[in-house]
């Protein structure tokens, strides 16, 4: 995928969605309790869903800075359940995957490489589904 097409679908699945809801409306209008909330035990909240690719985006572009976490943070924060439960937490998590997506919108312009970056497309996509379908399991509407 050349890189014009590959920022202008990674700004549009943000902002208006691609045959879908956009990223940012999936996790607007939630509360911290509903973004904490799991459907089991054994699985994962939409909180935790929105930590684990905000997490693989920061990996990312620690690579491309030279830094290569550690697989001990790797276990730790994949996935990482939140410490706070709060709407102030919840809110500053939101901001923060705001700001995420925007630093992978940069990197997408500016990288030598696109080989890695591509792939947070599907990935993300990916999790955005799940955040989807766990936001209709606690009986919100489709979003459009």
């Amino acid at each position: 995928m050349d890189r014009e097409t590959l920022v202008r679908i990674w700004t549009e699945a943000w902002n208006e969605g691609i045959w879908f809801a956009s990223w940012r409306s999936a996790v607007d209008g939630l509360s911290a309790r509903q973004a904490a909330w799991k459907p089991d035990p054994s699985r994962h909240s939409i909180w935790q869903i929105v930590t684990h690719i905000m997490f693989w985006q920061e990996y990312t572009l620690r690579l491309a800075a030279g830094d290569r976490p550690a697989q001990e943070e790797v276990d730790r924060r994949n996935f990482e359940e939140p410490a706070d439960v709060s709407e102030r937490a919840w809110g500053e998590t939101r901001a923060r995957f705001a700001e995420s997506h925007q630093k992978m919108a940069q990197a997408m312009q500016t990288a030598e490489s696109l080989d890695r970056l591509v792939y947070h497309l599907p990935h993300d996509s990916y999790h955005i589904g799940q955040i989807m379908y766990v936001r209709a399991l606690q009986g919100f509407p489709p979003l459009e």
